[in-house]
């Protein structure tokens, strides 16, 4: 078989999505956090000898690191020790209800319920908790008229109102939802009751209401970003692209530093492929975000992709220097490998923390650099080691399998890949992988079946196109099919050699010898150093009487060192087929 390139492919942040750049922040923030700081060394104290208020005091610290289990614990031993001490009995019973423990967060609800000195703020805190709890449970009839009594004398509570319309809209019951709303409204205009009600109306899929509740919001709160990126939102729904740009400009004017907005904005750019003007927006939020670390990844991003490799370095470094945590880390890396820093880059992949979100990526990124540098084995074991992890993780499995390719293991690659066959998510380079080891194996049916169905998920794709077709013509089978899928493949890259080549070899295939001959010179005049080709031309002269040029053609062929000498001899001493 003959294939333009069988080589790993690029593993850039190129190919990464800005989604993660977006409004929110990555889920995975709180996980790399926790992994890349280090909790504090606890001292073996006995919690119950502490003063309440060291006690009141290392439960904040425990929240704000995360910790809610040592947090209830500091808690719990409080309220033991000050059963007085209304406001941390209320927060243990909140952080109870919230870590799943309701068997507990009710007991301690109903006792503070019962404690005749709450002040009316603590006991609405409560009874929403409780309020929470009989949710939680499931008990949602319940749960929904305790809200509507809690809400008559105070219907405009915007956390009663945000729980009721969830509960109400969790049930599909979008229209009590929209009433409710309302009510708040009536009794007082607030800007969360008209972005709850823009929420609802865009469930119901109604953009118009929706786009006036949120210029509400404008008008209520002039600074509310919310509001001006579901408007911007709205806009591109609606495929109004340059109203949504200048919304979110507009907005940026008078508050240059709204980072979500820029990040909106940002995005509306990519998606255009604007991005030298993205990197612009980024660099104007970059000013005003305080080191903000989703800005400085975003426009390092943006650099790489505009193939500016040393900003994206200096970004990723100024990243890294003001949060040292894993994904920067892998950022920088990535920077430096891109400019072949290949040493540096090793060394921060290899700094970072095993247990991180971020440790399969840069085993991925070190077994590309131990391929690049021929060192093979080493590659093939991280990989391993990754998929031992995570046994479904395409890009290891695709880089692995290339691997395979590289290395001539084509049996291994068909019977270490076999297990993926199942996942609907399969990455269609290891399918393509697939089809070039059965095919050196002579199994065209493990060919046929691989490439149709990289081409059932991505019909342009070209490389399979050109491939399944010339496998066509080889077995001289389904030419019209072979005809039609490697012209498909030539209307995407119509000065491809090799594709020239694959429809010339249908046309000679076909018998028709004129068109191949034509077809096959063309291919040529593209690419001269190729022995198969030169072969093919030589099959294709001699089928048109020209025989002497044939054989000048496999003696070119024989000297560019083909792995199939003894049959060119042949050909040349007594023409093909004799």
């Amino acid at each position: 078989m003959r294939l333009a390139h069988i080589m790993i492919p690029a593993l850039t942040i190129a190919g990464l999505t800005l989604t993660g750049c977006g409004i929110q922040k990555p889920a995975t923030d709180a996980n790399e956090k926790q992994a890349n700081n280090k909790p504090p060394v606890r001292q073996q104290v006995d919690i119950n000898n502490m003063d309440p208020g060291f006690l009141y005091l290392a439960s904040q610290q425990a929240v704000e690191q995360g910790d809610h289990k040592l947090a209830i614990q500091l808690l719990t031993a409080l309220v033991k020790k000050d059963p007085t001490a209304i406001s941390p009995h209320i927060q243990l019973a909140g952080l109870l209800l919230q870590t799943g423990n309701k068997v507990e967060a009710e007991k301690h609800i109903s006792s503070l319920l019962l404690q005749p000195s709450l002040k009316p703020e603590q006991f609405e805190l409560l009874e929403l908790s409780r309020i929470r709890l009989l949710a939680s449970k499931q008990e949602m009839d319940p749960a929904l008229t305790a809200l509507q009594t809690f809400l008559k004398t105070r219907p405009a509570h915007i956390a009663a109102r945000d729980l009721q319309v969830r509960l109400l809209a969790n049930q599909n019951r979008i229209s009590d939802a929209l009433s409710a709303i309302q009510e708040a409204i009536l009794a007082e205009e607030r800007p969360e009751f008209r972005l709850l009600q823009a929420q609802l109306l865009l469930k119901q899929n109604n953009t118009a209401a929706a786009r006036i509740s949120l210029k509400r919001i404008v008008m209520l709160d002039p600074s509310s970003d919310t509001a001006v990126i579901m408007l911007s939102g709205i806009d591109l729904k609606e495929n109004r692209a340059e109203e949504a740009e200048n919304t979110l400009r507009k907005f940026l004017s008078s508050y240059p530093d709204a980072i979500r907005v820029s990040h909106a904005l940002g995005k509306v750019l990519i998606e255009q492929n604007r991005i030298a003007e993205a990197i612009l927006v980024y660099r104007n939020a970059e000013t005003h975000a305080d080191g903000n670390p989703e800005i400085l990844k975003s426009l390092g991003m943006l650099y790489y992709r505009h193939k500016d490799l040393e900003k994206a370095e200096a970004t990723f470094l100024r990243l890294l220097k003001a949060h040292p945590t894993d994904s920067s880390r892998f950022y920088y890396a990535t920077s430096l490998e891109a400019q072949q820093k290949n040493k540096k880059a090793r060394e921060m992949y290899n700094s970072i923390n095993a247990e991180s979100d971020m440790a399969l990526e840069a085993q991925i990124r070190l077994a590309g650099l131990d391929f690049n540098a021929e060192q093979f084995k080493q590659a093939e074991n991280r990989l391993l080691n990754v998929l031992k992890d995570q046994p479904t993780h395409m890009e290891a499995a695709m880089m692995l399998s290339s691997i395979w390719i590289s290395q001539k293991q084509y049996q291994t690659l068909v019977d270490k890949t076999e297990y993926l066959m199942s996942e609907a998510s399969l990455h269609p380079q290891i399918l393509f992988n697939r089809a070039v080891a059965f095919d050196h194996l002579k199994q065209y049916q493990g060919v046929e079946s691989m490439l149709n169905r990289v081409l059932s998920n991505h019909p342009r794709h070209n490389e399979a196109l050109n491939f399944l077709g010339y496998t066509y013509a080889t077995q001289g089978i389904h030419l019209d099919r072979a005809e039609s899928l490697v012209k498909r493949a030539l209307a995407q890259k119509p000065d491809d050699g090799y594709y020239l080549d694959s429809l010339a070899w249908v046309y000679f295939k076909r018998g028709d010898f004129t068109k191949a001959l034509e077809t096959q010179k063309k291919a040529l005049a593209i690419i001269s150093d190729d022995a198969i080709m030169f072969e093919h031309y030589g099959d294709i002269l001699w089928a048109n009487n020209k025989h002497e040029a044939a054989k000048e053609a496999w003696r070119k062929s024989l000297k560019m060192g083909p792995e199939n000498k003894k049959l060119l001899k042949s050909k040349i001493a007594n023409g093909p087929g004799n």
